[in-house]
């Protein structure tokens, strides 16, 4: 009762912000990809309650921090589980505005998880939502807003020594006109991830991973991380980009940096050296982007990384 109680508020919540996104464009729910470090489901449904205890993540990316109305983009994030850790359950919801182009979609997410020896743990998940695209109708000579169909599956593997995934975020999101051309059509990635916790010592922990992502008629696209953790308190990580799975293909360096406030609360900061997944990043003279995060995880059962 009270997991879903969280997830009612956090529904609530971020109901909010999704109505600020009138204006037109592209949708593009790949601005979420960039985030998959600090937002594993944005990748793959099937890590919703990997953590097993309620979490909250919130992300604003923004440029130009110091002018007015400069682009910006949120994001909500929410998962737990239930069923004595069994199912788990997530949301996301997002708000980009990242110069001319919007996207606005709400996204579920539900996994069944499988106890193998070892405490090792295998699950399966599913994604379904909705993202809203401005279409240009030939008869009405104007782009209408439509809501596009959003579902994904995924797979992720999780231990004491390795965590790994299989998973594509995004099947649908295509529309046709009446001559049957598409008038919309997503980027529809298949993701491989896979990573390991690397305990130096009782005060450090190092977490190297990569993803190699593919996209029908682009070269492979793979990223390669380093994440450090100290004390359990202060986290440091670096990624380097090659062919991200965005609407266009960028190459850029991710660096952040992450506090863990107190037991409930982890603050994040973040630098992208491009305006990773966006149509227009090129068309700005200041290319780089920063972006803060905010976790609120209440009765958390263990420390994550």
């Amino acid at each position: 009762m009270r997991f879903a109680f969280l997830i009612v508020t956090t529904l609530l919540l971020t109901g909010g912000f999704l109505l600020l996104s009138g204006s037109s464009g592209y949708a593009q729910k790949e601005v979420l990809y960039s985030q998959y470090l600090q937002n594993p489901l944005s990748i793959n449904p099937a890590y919703a309650g990997s953590r097993e205890s309620f979490h909250l993540t919130a992300l604003l990316r923004r440029k130009w921090i110091s002018v007015r109305y400069a682009p910006i983009t949120q994001s909500v994030s929410a998962d737990g589980a239930i069923a004595n850790g069994r199912i788990g359950l997530g949301f996301q919801a997002l708000n980009d505005r990242m110069g001319v182009f919007t996207a606005t979609g709400v996204y579920g997410n539900v996994a069944y998880r499988f106890n193998l020896p070892a405490l090792a743990k295998l699950a399966i998940g599913v994604q379904g939502g909705v993202s809203v695209v401005p279409l240009y109708d030939v008869t009405a000579a104007a782009s209408i807003n439509r809501a596009i169909a959003s579902f994904g599956v995924g797979l992720y593997y999780r231990s004491d020594r390795f965590f790994g995934g299989i998973s594509a975020p995004e099947l649908s999101g295509q529309v046709t006109d009446l001559t049957g051309r598409y008038s919309y059509k997503s980027v529809r990635p298949v993701m491989i991830q896979a990573g390991m916790p690397v305990t130096i010592n009782e005060n450090t922990v190092l977490i190297p991973s990569v993803l190699l992502s593919k996209i029908a008629d682009r070269p492979v696209g793979f990223d390669i991380n380093l994440r450090a953790w100290f004390n359990e308190e202060i986290g440091l990580g670096l990624s380097y980009r090659q062919n991200s799975p965005g609407l266009i293909s960028t190459n850029y360096v991710q660096a952040f940096a992450e506090y863990q406030l107190t037991k409930a609360i982890r603050l994040g900061y973040i630098f992208n050296s491009q305006t990773p997944e966006s149509p227009n990043a090129m068309q700005y003279d200041q290319k780089a982007v920063h972006e803060i995060m905010l976790r609120f995880a209440p009765n958390v059962l263990s420390f994550t990384y």
